[in-house]
Formats: structure tokens, sequence, C-alpha cells
């Protein structure tokens, strides 16, 4: 068997490896999976780099999300079945052709998912769902703004706002005419390049109620700065590399300022609860809203490749990894 091995952080297509390795029988409570497709997101970039180096222990095989076949179970596992096709999520190790998980981090997959569909059904559409359900929805029809707004989550919030009735604006760093920002269904798309886009947002929003912000640093602060009196700053990435200022709290402190992370709410929530979740975001992946454009495939052994185009390309769709 082969897997992908992380020993010291560093970029990721420099410090991740393949070897050859033997995977373990599953002990009480466990399964094998069988890896058939995972994907390369930018959650899996910024671990390896050692930016949660504090709760991130090496070795490390990486892959936050992937699906794949139940292959074997071990001592009193119930529910599960060989065959089964599930999303074994809870832990990383995608990237690797079998994965040994507790049998509680394995959950269903809808039968008219592809593979691709499944590996990609994850990350991005649940966090999207769970920010909308948490911060949107309470408040009727709010006035929102996304930046990262040409990512790949960026477009599923659009989609999925715009199926409540939502309208929201768009923020990007590069061209906002670019095809895949046409497409989407923004109320505006400006651009962070213009020196004077916190002017034009307020023209254009009087101020925004729920800020979604994957960008954090001095644009994701400006941005946080523009929102009325009362409104919500959802911080839920870090593409600057950079945090929200440590101040922000003190100089708004009008603002419900909210980080969120998929993990916190998975390693809390009930086992029907999470499949519940998973399976209404299936459905948001296979009517268009939650869908990923996927735009290359790799075998295991081209991981360095695999990384390399989901950085240089990320405008392209997802790169799936195939164990």
């Amino acid at each position: 068997m082969f897997r992908t091995i992380v020993r010291s952080f560093g970029p990721a297509a420099d410090v991740v490896r393949v070897e050859r390795y033997a995977p373990p029988p599953p002990g009480a409570g466990e399964v094998l999976v069988r890896v058939v497709a995972a994907t390369v997101n930018p959650s899996d970039l910024v671990t390896i780099s050692g930016a949660y180096r504090s709760r991130t222990a090496l070795p490390l095989v990486p892959g936050f999300e992937g699906t794949g076949v139940v292959e074997r179970l071990g001592p009193g596992v119930t529910g599960l079945a060989v065959g089964d096709r599930v999303l074994p999520i809870g832990t990383p190790g995608a990237w690797q052709q079998v994965k040994l998980t507790e049998a509680r981090w394995c959950f269903a997959v809808r039968p008219e998912l592809t593979d691709d569909q499944a590996a990609t059904c994850y990350i991005n559409p649940l966090t999207a769902k769970r920010m909308i359900d948490e911060h949107v929805v309470p408040r009727g029809l709010p006035r929102v703004v996304v930046n990262a707004a040409g990512s790949a989550i960026g477009l599923m919030l659009a989609r999925m706002l715009d199926r409540l009735g939502v309208r929201a604006v768009g923020l990007v760093r590069g061209d906002p005419d670019r095809p895949e920002l046409a497409g989407a269904p923004w109320s505006a798309v400006l651009s962070t390049r213009h020196t004077d886009w916190p002017a034009e947002l307020l023209r254009l929003t009087g101020g925004p109620e729920v800020v979604f912000d994957a960008v954090g640093g001095p644009e994701g602060e400006r941005l946080a700065l523009t929102t009325r009196t009362g409104g919500c700053v959802v911080h839920y990435g870090l593409l600057s590399g950079r945090p929200l200022p440590a101040d922000l709290p003190a100089r708004r402190p009008d603002l419900a300022i909210r980080l969120f992370r998929l993990r916190d709410w998975v390693h809390t929530g009930g086992r029907a609860e999470i499949q519940r979740a998973l399976d209404e975001v299936g459905e948001l992946v296979l009517t268009g809203e939650a869908a990923s454009r996927i735009q290359h495939r790799f075998p295991l052994a081209g991981i360095a490749d695999a990384i390399r185009r989901s950085v240089d390309h990320a405008r392209d769709g997802k790169v799936i990894v195939v164990p």
C-alpha cells in the first residue's frame, strides 16, 4: 500500500512524500476504508505549512476530505458493512490508499453522488451551509458580503444565499469581470485592488449586516469596519496568512465577530445531526448550488503535481487525488 506522509512543516509540494506502508488491522470500533477519491483543499495546505502546529502532530497523513468503501470491520462495529460507501471524516488521512479510522466517523454517502461529487461534498458545502444556517437565516434577508468571492466556497455561498432570496455582494482581489464571477448570482462584484472599494460597498449596501471573511489581515479588517452597527463578521479563512487584528472587538464592540471552524461543529454535533447535514448538502451538490468544478485528477504518486496544480490553478476548480 502507499500513503503520503509529512514529517516536517513547510510548503506542501516540498514536504509531502509518498511511502509504502502496511495498514494495521482494525481494532475494536474501527474500520479500514479503501479511499477512492480525495481532494486537495486550502485547509490541507495551511495545515501542512505549520499554521496550526500547536494542534497538529507529526508525522501526518494529510487529506481532510475524501470518500471510500469499507473494506474491513473491527470487532464490535455495527451499522456498517463491507462494501458501504462512506465519508470518513473527523480526522485527516484521505491521501492514502487505505485509511484506518473509527467507525463512528464514517457517514453514509448518498447513492446518487459520483465518487468525485462525494469527495467534494464535505468541507466547502457543509461549511457554507452551517455558516448560512447560523448567521444568515436568523436575520431573515440581511445584506451580505463575501470576500474571496471567486473561490470555490465563495461561489457556493453566492448560489446558496441566492436560493434563500439573498443576493450578496462579492469581493475579489483581482478582475471582477472574470467568467466564473459573471455566472454567479452576485448583486455586484467589487475588486479590492481599487482603494475606494469600502466607499463603494457602503454606497451599494448602506453597510452589510453579515460579512463572510475568508481572507483576514488588512482586507478582512477593512471589510469588518464597513459592517453596520449590530452586524456579524464570520471569519472562517486565512488566505492572507494573517488573522483579523486582536483589537478589532475593542474598536467595534457592537459587532458579533465569530470564528467559524467546521471541525468545532463536527466534533460537538451528534451523529444523526451530522448525517442529516451531509444528506442535505449532498442534495445541494446534486442540484448545483454546492457543486464543485473538477479541473484535474492525479494518482497518489503525483501528489506534488496535484498540490502545485491546486495552488497555481485554484480558479479552475478542485483537484482530485485518486489513491
